[in-house]
């Protein structure tokens, strides 16, 4: 059996190259608060980033005007209406920031923008938040060990349902580009050996050849003898990103780090990687590098070598103190309230279960009328103000518990139920929010309805997954959405 994590030929900018206008977070976040990504092209303006060769799925599918859209600031951005907000991205076709993406892709390896920072090696990377520090290590991964059909017991698994209509966008965009910018990170169950981790703190150069030996922690313990690694970056992250450092992991450093992987591999019983973050991003590279096996212009011996058979992606321990599992938010518009909720309690009776007070799904919307007080679950008064603060509506909420459920997590029963509202309601929208404050404040920008979740026990995801399945879509989240992976490494797939 091959190793399904190796090392890459890494991409970083060149020297002089802002690295904090360089990194910009991962495409699928902010989706509902183009305040966000106003702000971040704003603050790039004209200098190399990789704003240039991505694709912010706030403006997939539409031609966006931000001047019209641009309301919703839950994570904390300024409105500014005095400015013009019709950027170039936001007034870009589909097929146009496309085209600019793969142009400009090929313009950063030509132009000197791009070099090659790592040879045959890896990236430890170092990512400071608020919730703590956490550690990965960036390399690649092969294709042919992963599948997004949770009837495929292959190494590395989808932890939630795949969307399969979400693909084929992401296909035109990946199709065609010369490189690829990851913000996939996988999870590996992996507890941390304190005691050999410690002890390598003591240790000098020489400590590197034992990585191999690593039974449990190794990220950690790579970690563990940073210092003489070479650093590649160290800059903050805008937008509220925290701090990130890098280090090249290579040579026989970096076999090590290949080897103890591999035994992890042969030790692991089949299943050694779930995806944390990126699970359509992930299946996107898995359907080109299909199509590209299909396509009948490489041979067998040319696929073996094909950039695009792997996928750059960061490893992260699920064992991490500071990766936290958060809750994926629901934010529901061009709803009406009361018959979804009508609808909602119909359809947990139909299912032989039972709503309780409590506060696994909690129901927050803006109540019709103004200027009465509401009473939220626990007795208290909500009210939303507008900006001179005076009040506008109330705002309501309420928590339930489902009783009866069994095995059954809340967040499958609830989305079940929604997307059979919506396929009845084709006025009614869903997105995912990041956060309560975010989600707090597009229930009264947007007059939707927000729902609120629990997080699940990080302990339970493999043997979750062991089990036979996936988690429903948008299930957890790693961190808050401000703490998600930002794009630093790119790696070429194109032959």
């Amino acid at each position: 059996m091959s190793n399904c994590f190796i090392p890459a030929n890494i991409l970083l900018p060149n020297d002089g190259i802002d690295m904090e206008k360089w990194s910009v977070i991962a495409c699928d976040q902010f989706t509902s608060q183009a305040d966000y990504w106003y702000a971040v092209e704003k603050y790039v303006a004209d200098t190399p980033s990789t704003l240039n060769v991505v694709f912010p799925e706030i403006y997939l599918g539409t031609i966006t005007k931000q001047e019209n859209d641009c309301n919703s600031s839950g994570d904390g951005v300024k409105n500014d209406k005095e400015t013009d907000r019709k950027t170039k991205y936001a007034s870009m076709t589909d097929d146009e920031r496309i085209k600019y993406i793969n142009t400009t892709m090929d313009t950063y390896l030509t132009d000197g923008t791009l070099k090659q920072a790592v040879t045959d090696g890896y990236v430890l990377v170092e990512r400071t938040t608020e919730s703590g520090v956490r550690l990965g290590i960036v390399g690649l991964i092969d294709l042919d060990d992963y599948d997004f059909d949770p009837k495929k017991k292959t190494l590395i698994r989808a932890t939630e349902g795949t969307v399969i209509s979400r693909i084929p966008p992401r296909v035109k965009i990946r199709e065609h580009a010369a490189i690829e910018l990851p913000h996939v990170m996988l999870l590996v169950d992996d507890p941390i050996d304190g005691q050999r981790i410690d002890r390598c703190h003591e240790t000098t150069q020489e400590a590197a050849v034992n990585i191999a030996a690593v039974k449990h922690g190794i990220i950690e313990y790579v970690y563990a003898i940073r210092d003489t690694l070479r650093k590649l970056y160290d800059t903050e992250l805008m937008q509220g990103g925290g701090h990130i450092r890098g280090y090249a992991i290579e040579g026989e450093a970096a076999k090590q780090v290949t080897e103890a992987f591999a035994a992890k591999q042969n030790s692991c019983g089949g299943f050694l990687f779930a995806v944390g973050d990126g699970n359509h991003s992930l299946a996107t590279a898995k359907t080109c590098w299909e199509n590209i096996k299909k396509s009948g212009k490489f041979t067998e011996e040319q696929l073996k070598t094909h950039p695009a058979r792997h996928a750059l992606v960061e490893i992260c321990n699920l064992h991490s103190e500071a990766l936290e599992f958060k809750p994926i938010h629901r934010l529901l518009t061009n709803v009406d309230v009361k018959d979804l909720l009508s609808f909602f309690e119909a359809e947990i009776t139909k299912q032989g279960l039972a709503s309780t007070e409590g506060d696994e799904i909690v129901f927050e919307y803006v109540e019709s009328g103004r200027g009465d007080s509401a009473k939220t679950a626990n007795g208290n008064e909500a009210v939303s103000e507008n900006s001179a603060g005076r009040c506008t509506a109330p705002i309501k909420n309420f928590g339930i518990n489902i009783a009866n459920r069994g095995d059954r997590l809340p967040v499958e029963i609830l989305q079940g139920i929604l997307d059979k509202y919506i396929e009845t309601h084709d006025n009614v929208e869903i997105d995912y929010i990041h956060g309560d404050e975010a989600l707090h404040g597009l229930v009264k920008e947007t007059k939707g309805c927000g729902i609120f979740l629990q997080s699940i026990d990080k302990s339970t995801l493999f043997p979750a997954i062991n089990a036979g399945g996936v988690l429903p879509r948008k299930t957890f989240s790693i961190g808050e959405a401000n703490e998600k992976r930002y794009y630093m490494e790119c790696h070429k797939i194109a032959k």
